[in-house]
């Protein structure tokens, strides 16, 4: 699967609205949206900065059926909700419950508990866990519009539960292998990138290398040679380490985002499934690369949600 080049993660948001709205923590949040018609409207506006288009015919006369919360093209007839081909479509939550749950998601840097969500926003712990997957499909997507550039650190940790006996590290029985990847400029970290792997091999770490990388990135690894292998395509310098306890001080920004997601996974969600690990992982990401516009926050995933296609029950239980 291709994925266009974006300049690294510098989001340009489709509206003329002319950028993200700021919203500095709860008690602004809560002034901004008390009701559910202060949710309605400010999406409608981030969904027709210019006002409403009918996505059938294109004309812009119309009306809204306040009943049923629709809008009705007086051309072509055709009627839509400002939920409709978006994340949110079909649902029966209400906005409010998901734009709480965006916040939260967004702004809780350890990530949120969705049983304890799901009790601070007032729905049901099924629900939340629904609603909050659906947003980490849309952190997901709106990544993949991006790669990592300049000088990457990479390397790959195991995540699962703990098995006994239970081997550690690599080729630990039971556990999900994860390419952890991070960009570094002037020693500080950039943005990043993990991926859920089948297994540490050089076809594994060449097709995701590709995925998550500009070519040309310089890639810094250790000396397994799986990487020698897979990143022949790109500026690989590998670091030996012959001792274990150095690993940290040769590659030290991948690992403390590898130490700082598998913390996340146990203090807060307790550990998940493999099947639904990659979500998490790409939630974990999107928070990371984006720790610096933490007043727009909210507003960025809301517009990744909107451009985001619907996901339906049965497709998010089937994820493999």
């Amino acid at each position: 699967m291709s994925h266009p080049r974006a300049t690294l993660f510098v989001e340009v948001i489709l509206m003329r609205s002319g950028g993200y709205e700021t919203i500095s923590g709860f008690l602004q949040f809560t002034d901004r949206f008390p009701t559910e018609e202060a949710c309605h409207e400010f999406l409608f506006a981030r969904r027709w900065p210019s006002g409403y288009a009918c996505p059938r015919c294109g004309s812009v006369a119309h009306s809204f059926i306040r009943t049923r919360q629709l809008y009705q093209c007086k051309d072509c007839r055709y009627q839509m909700s400002v939920t409709a081909g978006t994340v949110m479509e079909k649902t029966r939550t209400s906005l409010r419950a998901w734009f709480w749950m965006m916040f939260l998601m967004a702004n809780q840097k350890t990530g949120v508990s969705v049983n304890g969500a799901a009790w601070m926003i007032g729905i049901s712990y099924k629900r939340a866990w629904f609603i909050a997957h659906k947003i980490r499909a849309a952190m997901a997507d709106r990544d993949q519009n991006y790669r990592l550039a300049g000088v990457v650190e990479m390397d790959d940790s195991y995540f699962g539960g703990k098995n006994k006996p239970g081997k550690r590290g690599r080729g630990a029985a039971g556990k999900t292998p994860v390419l952890v990847c991070v960009s570094v400029e002037d020693g500080k970290p950039g943005y990043a990138s993990m991926k859920a792997l089948r297994g540490v091999n050089a076809g594994e770490v060449k097709d995701a290398a590709e995925e998550l990388l500009e070519p040309g990135a310089v890639v810094v690894t250790d000396g397994l040679p799986v990487y020698t292998l897979g990143l022949a395509s790109f500026d690989h310098r590998a670091k030996v380490i012959s001792d274990p306890k150095t690993a940290v001080k040769k590659l030290p920004w991948v690992h403390i985002l590898i130490s700082n997601a598998k913390g996340m996974l146990r203090g807060v969600h307790h550990g998940v499934s493999q099947k639904h690990l990659q979500g998490y992982l790409s939630e974990f990401c999107w928070r990371f690369s984006r720790r610096g516009f933490e007043d727009e926050l909210f507003d960025r995933l809301l517009y990744a949600s909107i451009t985001m296609k619907p996901l339906t029950w049965s497709q998010l239980i089937i994820v493999s």
